[in-house]
């Protein structure tokens, strides 16, 4: 997909904070227009600013690290000055650099400048999940051969635990291919306005992203609330009154939707 061509307008989101003296060493590490605060004295102002500013560009390196089809779509330049300014908009809540920019779909969906690129904020939903499906926990996956010791007359009404890899998002736009494109070395042009539902699943050690219609993403998300195959199919057919049952039941054993059978 073309790099959007754009000029950031880095206006900071973030309205000042009162900042109290056990809170000022922190709480101005992100805000450069703030003072050093009054106990940091001598020498130690220098290496303040320099520490704070290190805390910036290890931010932003983590957003960049999180979000590279966005970048690629923004071009390196833009991202750059708009992670800086929702960095500092942001301060992190978690130590762990992967889990940071969970604000930024929401961040992205409302700003003005990128009003005309709105498929934007979901293409960082997804890259996001894809972020929560690769560090979960490793867990084994269904197996055919233990879905077919089921009873046929036990078979609607059994429960299945998910994957817990396991992750989806329904979105007005080709999200999926979006993501596809902007994360390989050789991107190709992309219609962002076709409607795109993903699964994204970890059998193993990588990530698959799955396009699928409407009422499989259906199926699978009832599936994953434990509720009952029959339940799942009928929201399915509530969906697309053509829905393939066996291809569906299929599809998630293929991609390790399920982890096991919980009843």
């Amino acid at each position: 997909m073309r790099s959007l061509q754009l000029t950031p307008k880095l206006n900071c989101a973030m309205q000042a904070d009162a900042i109290g003296a056990d809170g000022a060493f922190t709480s101005g590490l992100l805000r450069p227009d703030f003072p050093v605060p009054r106990d940091v004295k001598g020498e130690s102002k220098k290496r303040y600013a320099v520490y704070r500013n290190n805390v910036t560009v290890g931010l932003v390196k983590a957003m960049e690290a999180n979000f590279p089809a966005v970048r690629r779509l923004l071009g390196d330049v833009y991202f750059a000055g708009l992670a800086r300014e929702f960095v500092q908009a942001h301060p992190p809540q978690s130590p762990l650099l992967f889990q940071y920019g969970a604000a930024f779909p929401e961040y992205l969906a409302k700003s003005e400048d990128l009003a005309s690129y709105p498929y934007l904020a979901d293409v960082a939903r997804l890259e996001l999940l894809y972020l929560q499906s690769y560090h979960e926990a490793d867990a084994l996956v269904l197996q055919a051969d233990e879905l077919a010791a089921i009873q046929p007359e036990a078979l609607m009404e059994t429960r299945f635990k998910a994957h817990p890899a396991l992750r989806f998002i329904r979105s007005e736009f080709a999200v999926g291919a979006i993501f596809n494109a902007n994360r390989s070395s050789a991107p190709q042009p992309v219609s962002a306005r076709k409607a795109e539902c993903v699964v994204l699943t970890r059998p193993q050690h990588d990530v698959l992203l799955s396009m699928v219609d409407a009422a499989t993403l259906e199926f699978v998300a009832v599936l994953q609330n434990q509720q009952t195959l029959i339940d799942a199919a009928e929201a399915a057919f509530q969906k697309d009154e053509n829905f393939d049952l066996s291809a569906a039941i299929a599809f998630t054993l293929q991609v390790g939707a399920l982890h096991s059978i919980s009843n």
